[in-house]
């Protein structure tokens, strides 16, 4: 039988395509960018698990208030399995913790899995102002999920993890976008946005660092870079300064995931050459420019033509 859990000391974690960005959001994001102070160094994020929990615990605050107060729902039992999907075998002696959150507090329960990797929080007792989520870290690897206990006892959870790997080999990018989302004459800054496509076609989770930076997710800037920010879904990722740009220290599991990140780059008169570097390379890459403010020419990328994003023209 699963051991029965124990309470932890509390503690405090895709983007869309491209083109899916509406012109008001784009505007909005750059606006944001050019009010944001500039900073040296770049700052850690809180992690991605811990930033969506808050988020949605917002959300749920909002929904409850706008309720009428309903019954206390019985106690429910949250119950799972996890499964390394790296071999197909359960994984046995694995802590999983279930998180429980609102804007203000945080907490959290223990299980440890039993031999055919089953895990189980019996008596819950439900707040609909609490977001609940389960994780488990294996092989230096976070994996989790969120759940809804809000109509009662969700079915059983199966969390799949896989074995480690160390070895940048196992990812690629599949595709790279860049967007010069606008131009500030006064303090002669381009803000950008990008998003980087990851792909892990292997059967193991990338876990970064073991050879020092050049195992790192590394992501190059155009000099004199500022103001970045890092969007991903990537659970347990922080942000770090390396050279020439910036990596995300955070495992990559098999599959696709997207990383979006904006910052402001100075330029110099009327025209300027911008350098920027593609560690992992791209299977394609798409520039695009507000048809009103800047005009690209490089003789490494095809020839540009129209296209709208909300109502603004782009090249």
């Amino acid at each position: 039988m699963p051991t029965t859990p124990m309470r932890l000391p509390r503690r405090i974690s895709a983007a869309a395509a491209l083109m899916r960005w509406t012109a008001r959001r784009l505007t909005t994001a750059a606006a944001n960018l050019m009010r944001r102070p500039t900073a040296a160094a770049l700052l850690r994020r809180p992690t991605a698990a811990a930033l969506l929990l808050a988020i949605c615990a917002l959300l749920l605050i909002a929904a409850a208030a706008a309720e009428p107060a309903a019954a206390q729902q019985p106690p429910v039992t949250v119950s799972g399995r996890i499964i390394n999907a790296t071999t197909a075998a359960a994984v046995p002696g694995l802590t999983v913790t279930l998180h429980m959150q609102t804007a203000q507090t945080q907490d959290a329960l223990a299980a440890v899995t039993d031999a055919q990797g089953r895990f189980r929080f019996a008596d819950i007792i439900v707040d609909p102002a609490v977001v609940y989520a389960v994780s488990a870290r294996y092989q230096d690897a976070l994996y989790g999920a969120q759940i809804n206990l809000r109509d009662g006892a969700p079915p059983p959870l199966t969390i799949q993890v896989y074995d480690a790997a160390y070895d940048l080999d196992v990812i690629r990018v599949d595709s790279a976008s860049l967007l010069f989302a606008d131009t500030d004459r006064a303090t002669q800054t381009i803000a950008a946005l990008e998003i980087v496509k990851v792909v892990n076609d292997s059967d193991h989770t990338f876990v970064p660092g073991s050879q020092g930076p050049m195992s790192l997710l590394r992501f190059g800037l155009p000099p004199g870079s500022e103001g970045l920010q890092v969007d991903t879904r990537l659970l347990g990722a922080d942000i770090v300064q390396v050279d020439r740009g910036f990596a995300v220290l955070g495992s990559v599991p098999p599959g696709a995931h997207d990383i979006m990140f904006t910052y402001t780059f100075p330029y110099d008169g009327a025209e300027t050459t911008i350098s920027k570097s593609f560690p992992f390379g791209a299977n394609s890459l798409r520039v695009l420019s507000p048809q009103e403010t800047l005009a690209i020419h490089s003789a490494d990328i095809g020839a540009a033509h129209p296209v709208s994003i909300g109502e603004r023209p782009y090249r």
